[in-house]
């Protein structure tokens, strides 16, 4: 499994790194926010360990985008601030566990393979009737095309994909997606009926819109 150490420490950062790969983990380290869109996406991490504060920048500030460029990752906040409001802080914006410096490795390990039974990565692929969605590369392919999806549809699609035949309310679709952030109607919209797009009608493949609910797939066998 790959990890990420998001930290401007970087002793700590070596220490975690070396401790994790004496098991099966791969660690990657990155030292401060620069172009961390980019980053995170080349290094593709299951489990991502994000320090909170950064020399005028600010890991939670940093999620979304971070998120945006790997939307299924596990995201571990670890932070040397002990005030009860920065954890909460963290945790409203997204983040899966918070861990307070100095770390106990031992503690550490435990609260990643806790991460690691949530997580797609044993599992990536599911089908969707003659589709095949791999959630970690954000791919939907009918075995002829493959669409390359962004984070949002990836995130939408499984969402509606692990409800299957069954009504998702829009108030948890606007959680699940934006969780704090500025969302409107429309943009929903526009999310489903780009879905809508990659499933011709005879592919059988539909997400019904629920009025005054949400929306639903179904996938007629």
């Amino acid at each position: 499994m790959k990890i990420l150490i998001i930290d401007d420490d970087i002793a700590l950062c070596t220490l975690i790194k070396n401790h994790l790969e004496k098991g099966d983990d791969e660690c990657v380290c990155l030292y401060d926010l620069d172009n961390v869109s980019t980053r995170v996406k080349e290094a593709q991490p299951d489990i991502i360990l994000l320090d909170i504060g950064f020399e005028g920048d600010d890991g939670v500030w940093a999620l979304p985008t971070i998120e945006n460029a790997a939307p299924f990752a596990s995201i571990i906040f670890i932070t040397s601030h002990t005030e009860s409001s920065e954890m909460v802080r963290a945790l409203n914006a997204g983040g899966n566990y918070f861990v307070r410096k100095p770390l106990q490795m031992n503690e550490l390990t435990a609260i990643i393979n806790s991460q690691k039974r949530n997580l797609i990565t044993n599992n990536p692929a599911i089908s969707i009737s003659s589709f095949i969605f791999n959630r970690k590369n954000q791919t939907l392919s009918d075995g002829n095309i493959t669409h390359q999806l962004t984070a949002f549809e990836s995130r939408l699609l499984n969402l509606l994909a692990m409800n299957r035949g069954n009504a998702v309310m829009r108030k948890e679709i606007y959680q699940h997606l934006w969780k704090n952030d500025d969302y409107t109607a429309a943009s929903l919209n526009n999310l489903v009926c780009h879905l809508r797009d990659y499933f011709p009608p005879e592919s059988g493949v539909e997400i019904e819109t629920i009025w005054g609910m949400g929306y639903k797939l179904t996938v007629k066998e």
